[in-house]
């Protein structure tokens, strides 16, 4: 869920981010936000499949935006599977009641703010045919085989879950989700079924947190 209102530049990330994510939810009531017109025939069909939900408030004014976010998240806990993983993008620390109010729901959820540094860091990365295989991940792969390992009774069970969790441990880089979610498969620490669903190798994902 974007809080487009207080992270405007979001909307740079907006395709790549409906990649990542089952359901993208934009909520706004004033904006000057303008959106490339050849994303238009991309987008509009992430709306009609239910991919990207934008749900502008009827009426403008102080924390309009939050409360469609409020809504929007109580409406989508009575949608969405328990195993959903719910990820609010904003600055606004208020929001911080909505994940407060959907953890005692027993729903995973989350507040990723964005800041100028996170931003330009995304801004001036290399292109993927300027990059070394694995010269960004590798790191990071090995701190999130840590955390599967520390966390091993409570792992992502769906692929989309996997993303998000990957997401949430690198927050302050969302480029190299995708990067590190695509190395745990090349390198078989996890297999991901015809039907999302994942499996881990506790073998592979030990071998890969204690790489030099």
């Amino acid at each position: 869920m974007i809080d487009l209102e207080n992270c405007p530049h979001q909307i740079d990330y907006l395709q790549k981010s409906v990649e990542q994510f089952s359901q993208v939810v934009i909520c706004y009531a004033q904006t000057g936000v303008k959106i490339p017109l050849d994303w238009l025939v991309p987008l509009s069909g992430m709306v009609q499949n239910g991919k990207l939900k934008i749900h502008k408030m009827s009426q403008a004014g102080k924390n309009a935006a939050d409360f469609g976010i409020a809504f929007l998240a109580g409406c989508l806990t009575q949608q969405l599977p328990e195993q959903a993983h719910f990820i609010l993008v904003s600055n606004d620390t208020d929001l911080d009641h909505v994940v407060s109010l959907l953890k005692s729901q027993g729903r995973s959820a989350e507040r990723i703010g964005v800041t100028k540094k996170t931003e330009q860091q995304a801004s001036v990365m290399a292109s993927p045919s300027d990059q070394k295989p694995g010269s960004i991940s590798l790191p990071s792969l090995k701190i999130y085989c840590n955390h599967l390992i520390t966390y091993s009774k409570n792992r992502p069970a769906k692929r989309d879950t996997l993303i998000n969790s990957i997401q949430g441990k690198f927050k302050d880089n969302p480029t190299i989700v995708m990067e590190i979610f695509n190395d745990l498969v090349t390198q078989g620490a996890v297999k991901i079924s015809d039907t999302k669903q994942v499996s881990y190798n506790d073998q592979k994902i030990q071998q890969i947190a204690k790489s030099a």
